[in-house]
């Protein structure tokens, strides 16, 4: 099943009601967190912690602004589904970008990896004979 199909009509709805002039006050606290969000310093830990409690802050004001008064319940999650989209789309690079810490110890594992292929084979794993196809095991080198 396709979920973004389903689910990109809500997107589109939460980004055409951001678009009115009502919610120029949630576009201010949602750009300013932005940019002061891509301004600090990288931490993964806080970055999470400081995203997490925006949302959360930013739901609560959802559901008191007057652009949301009559909303449903599943129209109020699809707007902080919506600003969570919206959100991690213009903060990507940032937030899911490979710190040097992390590529270090991908390149140290692929490394360690590609020694392992040079003396494991699938019969040492007790891997079917059957599943025993050379070319999937050297893809991972």
């Amino acid at each position: 099943m396709d979920c973004s199909s389903s689910s990109a009509p809500d997107y589109y709805g939460f980004l055409d009601r951001m678009r009115r002039p009502a919610a120029a006050d949630l576009i201010r606290s949602i750009k300013s967190f932005i940019v002061s969000f891509s301004l600090d310093a990288t931490d993964a830990e806080e970055d999470s912690k400081r995203v997490q409690e925006f949302l959360l802050t930013m739901e609560g004001t959802i559901k008191d602004h007057p652009l949301w008064l009559n909303a449903s319940y599943e129209e109020i999650d699809n707007a902080i589904e919506g600003l969570e989209k919206f959100i991690m789309t213009k903060l990507f690079n940032r937030t899911f970008a490979s710190s040097p810490e992390d590529s270090k110890i991908d390149s140290d594992i692929s490394e360690k990896i590609r020694l392992l292929q040079c003396f494991i084979k699938p019969n040492h794993l007790d891997v079917p004979r059957l599943l025993h196809n050379e070319a999937s095991w050297l893809g991972y080198a």
